[in-house]
């Protein structure tokens, strides 16, 4: 009779003892390309403490193109992704792989690509770019559905440049940050702005399995949640969160001093926050959330690009479901922690 009583006891006991607590569980984040800039947020976010206070551990790698990324995004060794909308587009037509995942965040609310041509040039708008050369990165990239011409591949760098320099290409059709460096450079640009059925649409948004959003939605918003205080976070204290990502990725840091490289950097990632941080006329100022204009918009282009020919349902490609937890924190104390914050020496 003791040892039952004793059994009984112990497990009174156990039963009245808090839970241990879970060690945090690791999601693999895929970035698309090179880390950039455009990951300062992430890493800000970090240092911060608002991945840690989501009982997560982020493991971010840095793969290159949809190619690599998608395949292994559907076989769950990823959890997310940096991604552009149109492969998932162009997956629902006849015949294609009709991948199983949709967009659950989005993160580049205004598109990040652009179409610049130098600021003596006689080009004043996208009408004007009739017979004229475009160039960009890639015929593969995301933004070239969005440009009804692009007649030539240059590249993203010094080639590129130099080609828009030159006068080989009329205009180059890449994105913000490269925009950005052009002007830092040396070479002033303007920007060409898009027709208004254009403006103000995503271009990159975070995708999850479908499976993942049916079987793990608590992640699916501590993820979002982090992306949103993180972006908070970086609009709020720039410089310290661009030296955060110098001390995550120390070979993104320019030579030089620390006032050489925020010189150089800094306007760069107020380009992108402001990509980041800009809503459509009417539209709820809540953070990941999308409207069907980000995709018919998206869908004219692919349509008129010879890409697709059937408009896929939109329901199946995004789904509004987490914006609440992703908003679900107090934006006045992550501004006032971001503030507050200064790198440790």
């Amino acid at each position: 009779m003791y040892p039952r009583l004793a059994l009984i006891f112990v497990l009174l006991v156990a039963a009245l003892l808090p839970a241990r607590a879970a060690g945090p569980e690791t999601i693999v984040f895929a970035w698309s390309g090179p880390v950039s800039v455009g990951y300062a947020p992430f890493t800000f976010a970090e240092d911060l403490g608002l991945i840690s206070q989501e009982n997560i551990t982020l493991s971010t790698v840095a793969l290159d193109g949809s190619g690599v990324i998608l395949p292994q995004l559907m076989k769950g060794s990823l959890f997310t992704t940096f991604s552009t909308l149109d492969p998932l587009i162009i997956s629902r037509q006849p015949g294609k792989p009709d991948f199983d995942f949709r967009f659950v965040y989005n993160s580049a609310r205004n598109s990040i690509w652009e179409i610049s041509v130098l600021d003596k040039s006689p080009i004043k708008s996208l009408k004007d770019l009739a017979g004229k050369t475009i160039g960009v990165g890639a015929l593969s990239f995301g933004g070239t559905p969005m440009t009804e011409a692009a007649l030539k591949a240059v590249g993203t760098g010094a080639t590129a440049f130099e080609a828009l320099r030159s006068g080989k290409i009329d205009a180059l059709n890449l994105f913000d940050i490269t925009d950005a460096k052009l002007r830092i450079d040396g070479t002033p640009v303007r920007v060409l702005p898009y027709p208004p059925e254009f403006d103000g649409v995503s271009s990159h948004a975070f995708p999850m399995t479908n499976k993942m959003i049916r079987e793990r939605p608590d992640l699916v918003g501590k993820f979002g949640r982090i992306a949103a205080e993180g972006t908070v976070a970086c609009n709020a204290n720039p410089p310290e969160c661009l030296r955060s990502l110098w001390r995550h990725y120390p070979e993104l840091k320019p030579p030089g001093s620390d006032a050489d490289g925020m010189k150089e950097m800094l306007p760069i990632l107020l380009i992108r926050l402001q990509h980041m941080t800009q809503w459509q006329s009417g539209e709820p100022k809540k953070w990941g959330i999308f409207s069907d204009k980000d995709w018919t918009a998206e869908i004219t282009a692919l349509k008129a690009g010879g890409l697709i020919t059937v408009d896929p349902k939109l329901d199946t490609l995004y789904t509004n479901q987490f914006v609440d937890d992703f908003n679900r924190f107090d934006t006045g104390a992550v501004v006032r922690r971001a503030k507050a914050y200064t790198s440790p020496h």
